[in-house]
């Protein structure tokens, strides 16, 4: 059996976190908030014997912009401790931030995951996450806002985290063709799954010493992973132009100076061949798809179709829009996802509900409703970049926030006073970035503007949903709008998926 190896924090954990830079992401939560109960992991007390360590700089395409360590050491149950730390610093829109995670995982004398930490700070926010493996469940606490929440996943099997996927390499022998999976859960992005993995050739170092190049793939985001025989990670890549590459202390804790930051929004950007005039007004946008599966861009008419590589986008006018109760008659056809509350979506907040009562005032109409929501949290939000994961109380608490913020605030209040309201996550056409203008990942809510029912006794109808912006303050949102993903975090880890490969030709605008 091969040694334990201390295995770097993996190129997807850290492509996670960017990405709660431009998207808006939510958690699950099976309970109200409550006083957190499960254990942090100690060190001193769970480990014995020599700790090893790995550096690594952090790359965007050539331009390093952080780095990270990890540690394993092993523990008095037989297993190991595995801890890993990170630091980036990046830019929005000219705004520097300094972006530190901290992560430690429990394993068994079997590889097997017990228990983890996760801890995440910025310059604005501050994000920790604790769990354990109890039986078939993944019981969880989340930290979010000053909100402490619990839930659970259920598992088939014991996943791992990225820090004790290294038990895994530890035990395969190499050899090009080999696949293997692991079931996989990612403290960072609370998404779960299976963690695939393809050896795919072999290099030869300057010491004459073998390894391989692996490919894993989780939810359709892949990395390569240059691994040597006895398990030691040298280079991983990702399609966005992330690596991170070994180095020793010294080199790795240099950080760019602030003039070196890499700007992740304009990193991001997703071409477009031609120009589209008066963004903010278009109601008409018709796009052909570029570098990945027409698939991959959400088909849901009648205001987004997919066609062969075409997408086409229709917005209605307000004025088209119908008139409905605040609330659905019939909320037994409804997915209660709609309207619970998450850790980031704290829409069973006293102040939350508070706020949207005050705000949406005395009209029993939905759309009027959204109109005043939509129009306030547009005019209380400072536009500010915030790298982080949104929480709905504490952007009312702040009045800051980027996409993020503004959808986290809407769908937490209109959530509170019962519209149906979802997250949708995709790109969006500005100029602000460039003359020529781009594409860039952005998060809006979307509002349920035609209940389902069974009329005349038929199967029931398919509901309507409306896009909103209260980051642009819209209603409706504009065609440039265009949807890759809704719903929260398990679903929106996967636009990682076409960062990097997604770009579009203009076909027609009005």
């Amino acid at each position: 059996m091969r040694p334990h190896r201390p295995t770097p924090l993996f190129v997807t954990e850290l492509l996670g976190i960017i990405a709660f830079a431009v998207l808006a992401v939510a958690f699950a939560v099976q309970h109200q908030p409550q006083r957190g109960t499960l254990v942090p992991l100690d060190a001193q007390a769970l480990t014995t014997g020599p700790t090893r360590e790995r550096w690594m700089g952090i790359f965007f395409e050539d331009q390093k912009v952080g780095y990270a360590v990890s540690r394993t050491t092993p523990a008095r149950n037989g297993g190991s401790l595995l801890e890993g730390r990170s630091r980036f610093r990046l830019a929005a829109f000219g705004t520097i931030q300094d972006v530190v995670t901290v992560q430690s995982a429990l394993t068994d004398s079997q590889g097997r995951l017990q228990r983890f930490d996760f801890f995440m700070v910025t310059d604005q926010m501050r994000l920790s996450a604790r769990g354990e493996v109890q039986g078939k469940q993944i019981v969880m606490e989340v930290d979010n806002g000053g909100e402490v929440s619990s839930f659970h996943f259920d598992i088939d099997a014991a996943p791992q985290v990225q820090l004790s996927l290294e038990t895994v390499l530890a035990r395969q022998d190499l050899a090009i063709g080999k696949h293997f999976e692991v079931p996989y859960f990612s403290p960072a992005t609370m998404a779960q799954g299976t963690m695939s993995y393809t050896v795919e050739d072999v290099e030869i170092l300057e010491n004459g010493e073998e390894a391989w190049w692996l490919r894993a793939d989780f939810d359709g985001v892949e990395t390569r992973e240059l691994v040597t025989s006895a398990g030691e990670t040298i280079r991983q890549e990702s399609a966005m132009g992330m690596s991170m590459v070994r180095m020793t202390e010294k080199e790795a804790q240099v950080m760019p100076n602030s003039d070196e930051a890499v700007d992740i929004i304009a990193k991001s950007a997703v071409n477009l061949k031609g120009h589209i005039a008066a963004a903010r007004t278009t109601r008409h946008l018709e796009l052909r798809i570029h570098g990945v599966s027409p698939d991959r861009i959400f088909n849901q008419p009648p205001q987004q179709v997919r066609k062969g590589d075409l997408v086409t986008v229709d917005m209605p006018l307000l004025a088209e829009l119908p008139h409905m109760p605040l609330q659905p008659v019939d909320t037994s056809l409804l997915d209660p996802a709609w309207t619970e509350a998450t850790a980031t979506i704290q829409a069973a907040h006293p102040d939350i509900h508070a706020k949207a009562i005050k705000v949406i005032g005395d009209t029993n109409d939905r759309i009027e409703a959204v109109r005043r929501l939509n129009d306030w949290v547009y005019g209380y939000v400072e536009k500010v970049p915030v790298f982080g994961i949104p929480s709905g109380i504490e952007v009312l608490r702040t009045g800051r926030g980027d996409c993020n913020e503004h959808t986290a605030l809407f769908v937490s209040l209109a959530r509170s006073v019962g519209i149906p309201t979802r997250i949708a996550a995709g790109v969006v056409f500005s100029d602000r970035v460039s003359n020529k203008g781009a594409f860039y990942y952005h998060a809006w809510p979307e509002v349920l503007v035609s209940d389902p029912g069974t009329p005349d006794g038929d199967e029931p109808s398919t509901p309507h949903w409306l896009p909103v912006d209260p980051t642009f303050g819209q209603l409706p949102a504009d065609a440039t709008h265009v949807k890759l993903i809704e719903g929260d975090l398990a679903q929106q880890v996967a636009i990682l998926a076409v960062m990097g490969r997604l770009s579009f030709e203009l076909v027609d605008q009005r």
